[in-house]
């Protein structure tokens, strides 16, 4: 992980995209390269990981410097026409260096990933990359009129806003294998990637809400969307979105059983990559001082649980995910009460 970070932050620093010293200080202090080290724990050292885990350094320089930060200091006519750039950007091969750092830096890392990835993996990537950057033109739509969207629209958002599903169309590019098309897009497989953007997402937004409000940029958070929605206050919108995150993270676990019991050895190494996304994500956020501030006054959890306790087996009533449970066939499957890591 040291490795990682030392040569992410090598790489993203010759793009000069940070405006003063104590951005690019507090930017490198949350060590973005151990993110990658602890989500992607089976892949060997080489170009191939180091590809993978430059994307996360591109994306938390993106989503700081450019995301979440646009509001008042750019147009957003001006970011959503820059998200079109940079959209064209990962489906072009051999494109000349923009002069944007963003789009120089995404420009590079697209060269990367096509000298270790398969023309089929860069082209999942690319279209998984087409996604996010959909769901950043919708978000700062949705900032720039002031509305939280609903329950069932930020579900949806998620998914892709977190930019989670990029990365895990490179699991297999880092690890040296490719998951057959055959496999990966089943519907109980696309499920899966589904609910760990999903997991990953809400676990992000529970880590990142105290720090969210201190910096005005809350409105895309689960928390938010909950007491809003329900008109409750943010204590029992937290426990909402935790027992949200529980029912999704219990069906996972019952439709990974489901899944692993058929797949070739490429889709079983696929398979434990995304579970790794889920707890290595937990396990970096919550030691990273990006989240754990003592100035901010964070309060983060030390443990986790074993399993999902006392979860209701029925869909979550948000139109958006509701196929998830579909893809469960439950006469193959235990009962979510007995399912267990």
């Amino acid at each position: 992980m040291d490795e990682l970070n030392r040569d992410g932050l090598s790489w993203i620093a010759r793009f000069m995209m940070f405006a003063d010293r104590s951005a690019w200080d507090r930017y490198a202090a949350m060590n973005p390269g151990y993110l990658p080290g602890y989500v992607m724990p089976r892949a060997p050292r080489g170009k191939p990981l180091q590809a993978a885990s430059n994307l996360l350094f591109w994306l938390w320089a993106y989503d700081d410097l450019e995301c979440d930060e646009v509001v008042g200091r750019k147009s957003v006519d001006d970011h959503i026409l820059q998200l079109s750039d940079l959209a064209r950007v990962v489906e072009t091969p051999d494109a000349p260096t923009p002069a944007n750092p963003f789009l120089a830096a995404l420009t590079d890392l697209r060269r990367q990933v096509s000298e270790v990835a398969s023309p089929v993996q860069v082209a999942r990537w690319a279209a998984s990359m087409q996604a996010y950057f959909m769901a950043n033109v919708a978000a700062a739509i949705q900032r720039i009129q002031g509305v939280v969207p609903t329950l069932d629209t930020y579900v949806a958002q998620r998914i892709h806003s977190g930019a989670v599903k990029p990365t895990l169309m490179l699991l297999d590019v880092a690890d040296g294998y490719e998951v057959p098309a055959s496999e990966l897009e089943t519907p109980a497989v696309w499920a899966l990637n589904e609910m760990v953007c999903t997991l990953v997402g809400w676990d992000n937004d529970l880590l990142t809400y105290h720090k969210e409000v201190m910096r005005g940029g809350a409105d895309h958070n689960l928390v938010t969307v909950l007491a809003e929605a329900e008109g409750c206050s943010i204590t029992d919108a937290v426990a909402s979105a935790v027992r949200m995150r529980e029912q999704v993270m219990a069906l996972y676990l019952r439709l990974y059983d489901q899944v692993h019991a058929t797949a070739s050895p490429e889709l079983r190494r696929y398979l434990a990559g995304l579970s790794s996304w889920i707890r290595g994500h937990l396990d970096w956020g919550m030691t990273t001082i990006r989240y754990r501030d003592p100035e901010a006054g964070s309060d983060l959890p030390d443990d986790l649980a074993a399993r999902p306790e006392h979860v209701s087996p029925e869909p979550l009533p948000i139109s958006s995910v509701a196929w998830w449970w579909d893809t469960l066939d439950t006469a193959r499957t235990p009962s979510a009460a007995g399912v267990g890591r």
